[in-house]
């Protein structure tokens, strides 16, 4: 029986394109994804797809710009799970801990995807546009700034704590996903995920609370 095409509203042939294509680079990573493939499994045309997207490179960014909304929500969860008390130190320190632990999970449940979103076609191009500012960075900020409301983040250190921050989980998160196979479920679960947290805590604040 011949696949019936699927009928399109407007707009959402371009979501269901980018959707796609992060199921093609989760299942065979970016190298191997084509956008015509992308357009054929979601039972349109090339020229169909083309409409939406210039080339393989515009649909990436709208994949990586789709990712990181992915994982802005996996992060407000995770801080979602402890107390919205603002300004005390203790629950100020648990969600910047449950972010780190979220974004490390992130990274090893979809490291294809992680890759795409900081490839070229990705956060760079992404950093370019104002508009298209990566969602978790300002989440990140935010809780950065509850931190320094809480007294547990002195003035002097806040600038470029954001930066300082990323770069320790995203490191962690990737070698971890380098490593692939059982040092990935080992990698979420174990001491050393803690004690990169720790370590983040004392470059960020001076100590750990």
């Amino acid at each position: 029986m011949q696949r019936r095409k699927p009928r399109y509203h407007h707009g959402d042939l371009r979501n269901a394109l980018v959707a796609q294509a992060a199921r093609l680079i989760e299942t065979g990573g970016a190298a191997n994804f084509s956008l015509r493939e992308a357009a054929r499994l979601e039972g349109v045309s090339a020229k169909a797809a083309y409409r939406h997207f210039a080339d393989k490179s515009d649909l990436l960014a709208a994949v990586a710009e789709d990712g990181f909304t992915h994982m802005q929500r996996k992060l407000e969860e995770a801080i979602g799970t402890v107390s919205d008390e603002q300004g005390a130190a203790e629950p100020a320190v648990a969600r910047l801990r449950a972010a780190g632990r979220a974004y490390v999970e992130f990274a090893v449940e979809h490291p294809e995807l992680l890759r795409v979103m900081f490839g070229s076609n990705g956060l760079v191009t992404l950093e370019n546009d104002r508009s298209l500012q990566p969602a978790p960075f300002a989440l990140l900020s935010r809780t950065l700034d509850d931190l320094l409301r809480a007294g547990v983040l002195p003035a002097d250190r806040r600038p470029n704590a954001e930066l300082k921050a990323w770069t320790v989980v995203h490191g962690f998160a990737s070698l971890v996903v380098q490593a692939g196979g059982a040092a990935q479920r080992k990698g979420t679960s174990d001491d050393a995920l803690e004690s990169i947290l720790d370590f983040a805590m004392v470059g960020l604040c001076g100590r750990i609370e």
